[in-house]
């Protein structure tokens, strides 16, 4: 087959032609190319134990309740302290107290029978006559004579020329709130023998009652002559 210039020019034609495409070909490629590589990013793989997960949440969880259990005992213990009954000094003596001793004079004694202990009727007249004194004054009574030991409570009593030795601060856990009035009868020896709730009392709860009763068979005081001396000791509780 013979070329002729024709030929040859057609043929140089295609060549031209076919590089031009081929390089608009690789041009866009790469551009492709490099377009794929800045928005694709290589993200590694992270492995999450959730064992490893779970022991944390439990030690996290572990920790908080510790601290509430340990908040919640500390409160416990404050409570408890506030609560703690305070035995006072046997020297102790309350200059408060003092207003209200010397008040009521009782001047008979009562006579054992043989083979008796009861108390003499003259004994139970003079305790009638001191619940009636009492009821005239309770009204009149302050309540600022408090005890600096326990500031929810206060007490005083009523025995000519005594003083008390040791006299239970009224710790207690009523709920009820009121005044106490105890009758006791103490010995020469200062110790109280006999006693129960005068009707001057502001309450019937039977819980004030029965520690109002307990404190005042636990109080001590100093000696006398007399065998036996009447008188009487208030217990005024605020409640909690």
């Amino acid at each position: 087959m013979n070329f002729n210039n024709s030929h040859k020019a057609l043929a140089i034609t295609f060549l031209i032609t076919g590089t031009l495409i081929l390089s608009v070909l690789n041009v866009t490629v790469f551009k492709m190319e490099s377009a794929i590589a800045e928005t694709f990013y290589e993200i590694e793989k992270v492995d999450i134990k959730t064992e490893d997960l779970k022991e944390d949440l439990q030690q996290k969880n572990h920790t908080k309740a510790t601290n509430k259990a340990y908040n919640t005992t500390e409160n416990y213990k404050h409570y408890a302290q506030a609560y703690k009954p305070i035995a006072p000094p046997k020297e102790y003596t309350n200059p408060k107290l003092e207003t209200y001793k010397n008040s009521i004079e009782s001047d008979k004694t009562s006579k054992k029978s043989e083979g008796n202990s009861a108390i003499s009727e003259e004994t139970l007249t003079s305790f009638n006559s001191v619940n009636e004194i009492l009821s005239k004054r309770s009204n009149n009574q302050s309540a600022k004579q408090s005890n600096v030991a326990n500031t929810n409570s206060t007490i005083y009593y009523s025995l000519k020329g005594r003083t008390d030795n040791h006299l239970p601060i009224p710790i207690y856990l009523c709920e009820a709130q009121g005044k106490i009035v105890v009758n006791i009868l103490v010995d020469a020896n200062g110790n109280v023998t006999s006693a129960y709730i005068n009707n001057a009392s502001t309450s019937d709860n039977a819980c004030l009652q029965e520690h109002a009763l307990d404190y005042a068979k636990e109080a001590k005081f100093n000696a006398s002559t007399k065998k036996e001396q009447l008188g009487s000791i208030t217990f005024v509780f605020k409640g909690k």
